[in-house]
């Protein structure tokens, strides 16, 4: 007979041996297991990966509610000090060996014992969803040097302490090589599957339906959308969130649902470091306008006068994000793209993406105004170098206090009203400077955002989790969500939270849902289980509450 295990002969004698050898050795490891004093087996109890605008709250929520007494945590950047792997942590997508693994920032918490362990990388929105519905789910790889040590102390220390020094190696075992149980998104799947399709469709300069980053709404592995700042890429893959998988067709995507978190506003950030420019004192520039925004961001008109500004004129760069960016899609359904100009797109004059060529990376000049595009692949380099380092330079992200905290609190740096309706305040700061927070920086619950909570700002979309739609990851992962809107307010108010707690009466307002990557639109409303797209959708009170009906779709 064959002995599967060593592929050689054996005999019936050699074959009993064999098998007492097998029982003996799991015997032994009962005893081991069970044996007083013994280690239990550490458990992953929640595997995120996605948007950053909730890393850092899902963090300190699993140290301070989850993890217990003793709880500690490391933090460590997608690159920097490792070189085992590409990136100090990334995510490894098995389907094909043509699909580049995504780095990105990790944060990991353990409980005292060293048998529960949460982690997230945050990577983006689409990622995060491509890594949670691909079958096999994407795995997390972390290297060698976080085990022997390599903190990044990524999460301010006055929220829950120094970091460990490195990851224990019962912790590192049992998360490394770990598949995702959870996406962190701030679209829904289906907006999700629908930005992956829309980039890698056939470039479409009448409307914008596809993007040129492949040959057509089935294609696996499209062109890598590249950074003009670095050598960073987003890479198009394909998924499925219902039926079989593209890449392995026998492999059934299982039951999902999502559970929202909270609210975030989209914010128009820019570098006044140029008092003749967007920096200038008089004639400050403090809004902008659905107009403004399509004529510089579509690559029109790109100069302070297309910003409403006069005498002297001077050129402005716009910095936008990649297509299959959540942030992108959201400024894109609430902006650029409405039922007044259903064709508009910021991807406007950009061409074809040819690798090599200024439209990819992006970094073209205007049609006119002297202004430059650029092409940003994540929030962190849109901000802390495309804005940062760009005088004259403008560009959009999602409001959260890390995500800003480069370009805070300086002169040198603002944000804008849109439509003349400030996204964080009640009112726009005579300074248009962007806030500043030394965690823990509390407010009173009920009052951040207040223009997102009267429906009055338009730009923002609701924060969810997609992850299994029963069994122990939804009960791990919807611990863990009740965890975030309990700290929200007392931590760092990143977001409203979505629904009522600690006194804080939540969101009520929604964005209407419609048929999207072919699922029907459902509200979720009375308890129903939200379905289709809500990109975009329209603003509507939830129940009879009086307010507007501010509908952009």
């Amino acid at each position: 007979m064959i002995d599967s295990a060593k592929n050689v002969k054996t005999n019936k004698g050699d074959t009993m041996k064999i098998q007492k050898t097998f029982i003996a050795g799991i015997i032994a490891t009962s005893i081991l297991t069970f044996a007083p004093g013994a280690r239990a087996a550490t458990t992953v109890e929640v595997l995120g990966s996605g948007s950053s605008a909730m890393w850092q709250t899902a963090g300190i929520a699993a140290w301070k509610n989850l993890a217990g007494s003793g709880a500690q945590h490391y933090t460590v950047k997608g690159t920097g000090g490792c070189t085992t792997l590409p990136n100090c942590a990334q995510l490894f997508d098995s389907r094909s060996t043509s699909i580049a693994p995504e780095g990105g920032n990790l944060w990991v918490v353990w409980n005292s014992a060293e048998t529960e362990v949460w982690a997230y990388l945050s990577v983006d929105s689409v990622v995060g969803n491509r890594a949670y519905f691909a079958q096999p789910r994407a795995q997390l790889q972390i290297d060698p040097a976080a085990e022997s040590g390599n903190a990044g102390n990524l999460i301010s220390s006055a929220l829950w302490g120094a970091d460990a020094t490195k990851i224990p190696t019962a912790v590192y075992n049992a998360l490394n090589n770990a598949h995702v149980t959870t996406a962190f998104t701030d679209i829904r799947p289906e907006d999700a599957k629908f930005a992956q399709t829309r980039a890698v469709s056939t470039l479409n300069t009448t409307n914008y339906s596809g993007l040129g980053y492949g040959s057509g709404p089935n294609t696996l592995i499209g062109t890598s959308v590249e950074s003009a700042f670095s050598s960073a890429k987003a890479n198009p893959v394909a998924f499925n969130i219902s039926g079989t998988d593209p890449f392995n067709t026998k492999d059934s995507v299982p039951a999902w649902t999502t559970i929202s978190v909270g609210a975030s506003p989209i914010i128009f950030i820019i570098n006044r470091t140029n008092s003749s420019g967007l920096g200038r004192t008089t004639g400050a520039f403090t809004n902008i306008t659905d107009s403004q925004a399509q004529t510089i961001f579509g690559g029109h008109t790109c100069d302070t006068t297309a910003l409403g500004g006069g005498s002297p004129n001077v050129a402005v760069n716009v910095i936008q994000r990649e297509p299959i960016s959540g942030t992108m899609n959201t400024t894109e359904f609430t902006v650029f793209r409405d039922s007044a100009d259903p064709d508009n797109s910021q991807e406007a004059n950009v061409g074809q993406p040819t690798i090599g060529s200024t439209a990819n990376p992006l970094k073209k000049l205007c049609t006119s105004g002297g202004g430059t595009r650029y092409r940003a692949i994540g929030t962190g380099e849109l901000i802390n170098t495309g804005v940062l380092g760009t005088k004259d330079s403008i560009g959009y992200a999602f409001f959260s206090y890390g995500n800003v905290s480069k370009i805070a609190g300086s002169p040198s740096y603002g944000y804008l009203e849109l439509d003349s309706v400030d996204p964080i305040a009640s009112t726009h700061p005579s300074n248009g400077e962007l806030p500043t927070c030394t965690a823990p920086c509390p407010v009173s619950p009920g009052t951040s955002f207040p223009n997102l909570r009267n429906g009055k700002y338009r730009a923002w979309s609701v924060l969810r989790v997609a992850t299994d739609a029963s069994g122990a990851n939804f009960t791990t992962t919807s611990a863990l969500v009740s965890a975030i809107q309990a700290n929200i307010n007392s931590t760092v108010p990143d977001f409203v939270p979505f629904k009522a707690v600690g006194g804080d009466p939540g969101l009520k307002y929604y964005r209407s849902h419609f048929t999207q990557s072919g699922i029907a639109g459902n509200n979720g409303l009375s308890g129903q289980k939200e379905s289709g797209g809500d990109v975009g959708g329209c603003i509507e009170p939830v129940g009879p509450a009086p307010g507007v009906l501010n509908c952009h779709q």
